[in-house]
């Protein structure tokens, strides 16, 4: 399962001296804003919940996942070792308070398939609903 990062509340990190933020859940590529950048962390085989390196994405061994403002350029299937440049600097911060605190424009992330269903239910909600057809009338 995946979170929206619009959502989530992440400990405010400095990744390689930049400013980043880290979570230990999953989340949705398509919620996170361009001009940020989204990497999952990969724990080690004995011990999952270690922050060993970054990865463009992680399936076994995922510790969590950092936004930030720096693209590391890691091709898929290539990791980088963060273990000794990661570091939390003690608060809670939101996407919006991040974006603000750093100066970075948010700009509407592409609509993930969570935002679609969510629109299509509203959507139906507001419609008048059609009154029962009396099958006897129509024959």
């Amino acid at each position: 399962m995946t979170v929206d990062a619009r959502n989530e509340i992440f400990d405010h990190i400095e990744l390689f001296d930049a400013p980043a933020m880290f979570t230990n859940a999953r989340v949705d590529r398509s919620t996170v804003p361009e001009g940020l950048f989204c990497y999952d962390v990969r724990g080690s085989g004995d011990d999952p919940g270690s922050l060993t390196v970054i990865e463009p994405f992680v399936v076994v061994n995922h510790s969590g996942t950092i936004i930030g403002v720096e693209d590391y350029m890691i091709a898929k299937g290539q990791a980088k070792y963060i273990a000794t440049h990661i570091n939390f600097l003690g608060d809670s911060v939101t996407l919006d308070e991040f974006c603000v605190q750093h100066n970075i424009e948010i700009t509407e992330p592409k609509k993930g398939v969570l935002d679609t269903l969510k629109e299509n239910k509203e959507k139906a909600a507001k419609q008048p609903s059609k009154p029962p057809v009396d099958k006897e009338k129509t024959r």
